[in-house]
């Protein structure tokens, strides 16, 4: 009987390997604000059958979601039973510092309508990495509108202004993300640099500037900025590098008081606020009758422009006949409240005398002076005579029905006189060039060797090729070895458990937790931070610990038992990690990986390329753009896929990033006839000629030779070459030692003229491809800014111009930025986004 104590507990561990369920991990804690986490949906033994519709959560920002599933099979009693996970992680941010509340709703699955319970989470502010120091500390910013008073429809200056401090290396993840209702504004500027602060406290300013206007009066609470920044965290372990986590930074809420116009307003008042100027003008000020005149009003000044729709009316005598004006709006490129009206009313004078032609009076409100404003343009006179303006000879002639015959010497009076005969222009040999049809299919290129390489493999070619495969296929092996994580994990494991039981403060003893969990999850190679139900079942104990972890950390009293250090050190001693199987260096997938994937990639459909050259054919280019984007994302060697970008890049005018990956796909495949006439085709419309490619546009004999192979392929003849030569000394010294072949020394002389001949051709193509040779290398495809230190925020720095089409290679990255390196010895950072790499994929 005492046995039955013990059924519900095997139930509630059993049941998940039956059981179908959705549910959401963490199933409640904190999160932190302005920090992204990954809230995991679950599906237990089932899978969606359509689309996760989420409900709406008011203060909760949830990401595009990463699938992912897991599946694992148990012996128990005898019986199999399998179980089965399909996941869903959506990166999640919370907006404010109210409580998360995510409701219960319905997800239809291949198992029927299954309902998911509702969590809350808790919002506190984050920190930076796995310090102790607020996120607001590192990074904040400051939304400024005028001076928190104005007028209804005054343009103010808004200043959004981001601060970071000194002590952290930063660059911007994203632009200002702002919903300025009701707000009318301009688009930001471009953002000015500056400092505050000195030593410990010195911080880098970024500020934005805009301006707006409220249209009604009243008190309005405008909503907040947000902006991503990347900040840099040292990570765990001996060399502490760098790595980048991302913060929403939001700036305070703002509140306006907006005031009412002064009442009563004048009668012609329309809603103008701001300060203008109006002007009056009549050209010719003396006319005959029927000559055109005209009246030209403008208005022009700063202001709520999109209140004001047109200019005032105007009166003139019955003696002129008016043709309709019309009115011409225009604004300052890129401003919203600088612009003016102009209208020109084109009036005929039937009758003679002087006319007087205005005044023109306009009233609008001067936010400054805190007063109505009514501008006047004066009045002009007009002085008609009584002559009259004949019409044209032909328009006479037409009139009167007389057409003066044709003069038979000269021709007919429609043609050209014969005295001065007009001379036909030719016809081009040919039209204008346009880009050519995109090229199906894809194809990878071989990616150079570096040098070292290169010295090293002609060095070991002859003695050390077995060893070299053998070591590779183990490395290989090593690196591949689903147990390598688990072995790691078990080494940290220890130092985990020592950090749990020598802290006392609640804050330390959490975040050694879940250092512990993440490693356990590791060692019992999990594929996710929960574990499954029955991944303990070797081992009940560590189901204990996990539990007692949890309770810890998520429940209410988060008390850990004084034995738990002791039982998790007995847990450890008695799981062991996988350990590294020796022969798989000789499985074939190691031995042979090139041929593994030459067949892969020979199977795989090549859908991508096909939908991206439809979507060409159909003149959606920007649809073409992105899927070969996405293909050279994966595969930056696909020089395929580089010359149909340039193609699609150069329909939609983008003329320098066109010509940049046209000259990408020429290095990389320089035979192929369309990719040679495209290289001189969008380099010409480019404004750009880069050093080195830019030779191979018009060819000189070196550049000739150096263009029937690619880098990589010429580093191969130059090695083959290498290789007859060691045949050919071989050979000779055989001869020399008795060993006699027939034809050996034919053979020996055949193999030493091909070895040389293929060196030295090889290594003068090389050195004419120069530095398009080295892995690292990359274009400029526009003009940009090369800085001192990679970040946006120091406006002190030394900087210089990056001109377009420049060639060098990357030394260092960081956060985005790439730590480029020239011919000349110089180096400076630039935006990854300017560079468009030759063999790398831009990460």
């Amino acid at each position: 009987m005492r046995c039955l104590r013990f059924i519900p507990l095997l139930l509630v561990i059993a049941l998940p390997a039956w059981a179908q369920s959705v549910r959401w991990q963490p199933a409640g804690g904190f999160l932190a604000r302005g920090q992204v986490t990954d809230l995991v949906l679950i599906f237990d033994n089932c899978e969606p059958s359509g689309e996760i519709n989420l409900p709406d959560v008011p203060n909760l920002i949830f990401g595009p979601p990463q699938r992912g599933t897991q599946s694992s099979m148990n012996i128990v009693n005898g019986r199999t039973q399998s179980t089965s996970i399909v996941y869903f992680a959506y990166p999640s941010r919370p907006r404010n510092d109210d409580p998360v509340n995510i409701p219960s709703f319905t997800v239809a699955t291949n198992v029927g309508p299954l309902s998911v319970a509702p969590v809350s989470f808790q919002v506190r502010e984050a920190t930076v990495g796995d310090s102790s120091i607020p996120v607001s500390f590192a990074a904040n910013s400051k939304l400024a509108i005028g001076q928190g008073q104005l007028w209804a429809g005054e343009v103010v200056p808004i200043d959004y202004t981001l601060s970071v401090s000194a002590r952290f290396r930063a660059n911007l993840g994203s632009e200002p993300e702002w919903d300025p209702t009701p707000l009318i504004v301009e688009e930001w500027a471009e953002p000015t640099r500056g400092n505050e602060g000195t030593n410990a406290d010195a911080r880098a300013l970024l500020t934005y500037s805009s301006r707006g206007y409220i249209r009604q009066p009243g008190t309005y609470a405008i909503p907040t900025v947000q902006q991503m920044v990347n900040i840099g965290v040292p990570s765990a372990g001996f060399l502490q590098s760098m790595r980048a986590e991302q913060y929403a930074i939001t700036s305070d809420p703002v509140q306006l008081v907006v005031r009412p116009l002064p009442t009563p307003a004048p009668a012609d008042f329309t809603g103008a606020v701001g300060d203008f100027r109006l002007v009056s003008k009549v050209v010719p000020e003396q006319a005959r009758i029927g000559e055109p005149v005209t009246w030209t009003l403008s208005l022009e000044g700063t202001g709520n422009w999109p209140e004001i729709s047109s200019l005032p009316a105007r009166e003139a005598s019955n003696s002129f006949r008016v043709v309709q004006p019309q009115a011409t709006r225009t604004t300052a490129e890129g401003k919203l409240f600088d612009g003016s009206i102009t209208e020109d009313v084109v009036l005929i004078p039937t009758q003679t005398g002087t006319f007087k032609l205005g005044p023109v009076s306009w009233t609008y409100f001067n936010p400054r002076t805190g007063k109505y404003r009514t501008l006047t343009a004066p009045e002009t006179e007009l002085l008609v005579d009584g002559t009259l303006i004949p019409p044209p000879p032909n328009q006479t002639a037409a009139a009167s029905g007389n057409s003066p015959p044709p003069d038979v010497a000269n021709g007919p009076s429609s043609g050209p006189a014969l005295g001065n005969p007009t001379r036909p222009e030719p016809a081009p040999a040919s039209p204008a060039a346009l880009p050519g049809d995109p090229l199906p299919g894809s194809a990878a290129a071989m990616r150079p060797l570096r040098r070292p390489q290169v010295v090293a493999t002609a060095i070991t070619l002859a003695v050390l090729i077995p060893l070299l495969w053998l070591t590779l296929s183990s490395l290989r092996a090593l690196r591949l070895d689903p147990g390598r994580s688990a072995r790691a994990a078990r080494q940290r494991l220890k130092s985990r458990i020592d950090a749990v039981g020598r802290t006392s403060a609640k804050p330390d003893r959490e975040i050694a937790l879940i250092a512990w969990q993440r490693d356990t999850a590791l060692l019992w190679e999990s594929r996710h931070a929960a574990p499954a139900p029955d991944l303990f079942a070797d081992d009940a104990a560590w189901t204990q610990l996990w539990h007692e972890a949890d309770r810890a950390l998520y429940g209410e009293d988060g008390q850990l038992p004084p034995d738990w250090t002791t039982r998790a050190y007995e847990a450890l001693a008695r799981k062991r990690a996988p350990r590294f199987p020796v022969l798989s260096a000789l499985a074939p997938r190691h031995l042979f990986p090139a041929i593994a994937v030459l067949i892969a990639l020979s199977f795989s459909p090549d859908a991508g390329a096909t939908s991206a050259v439809e979507s060409y054919a159909a003149g959606d280019f920007a649809a073409a753009e992105t899927a070969w984007r996405e293909n050279l994302s994966t595969q930056p060697t696909d020089w395929i896929a580089h010359h149909n970008l340039a193609l699609a890049l150069a329909q939609q005018g983008r003329w320098g990033e066109a010509g940049a990956h046209a000259a990408v796909a020429f290095v990389q495949n320089p035979r192929d006839p369309s990719v040679r006439w495209h290289l001189t085709y969008t380099l010409e419309r480019s404004g750009f000629t880069p050093p080195i490619i830019g030779e191979f546009a018009h060819p000189g004999w070196p550049e000739k030779i150096a263009r029937e192979a690619s880098p990589a392929q010429w580093q191969l003849v130059l090695l083959g070459g290498l290789l007859a030569g060691c045949i050919a000394i071989a050979l000779v010294l055989g001869r020399a030692y008795g060993m006699r072949m027939g034809g050996s020394k034919s053979l020996a002389w055949l193999a030493g003229i091909i070895g040389v001949f293929a060196m030295v051709t090889a290594a003068y193509s090389l050195q004419t491809y120069g530095l398009t040779a080295n892995q690292q290398a990359v274009l400029t495809w526009r003009s940009t800014e090369l800085r001192s230190i990679p970040t946006d925020l120091n406006s002190e720095q030394e900087t210089t111009t990056l001109a377009a089409g420049s060639l060098s290679r990357v030394q260092k990255s960081f956060l985005g930025w790439r730590q480029l390196a020239f011919p000349n010895g110089q180096t400076g950072w630039v935006r990854q986004e300017e560079l468009v790499p030759l063999w790398r994929a831009a990460e």
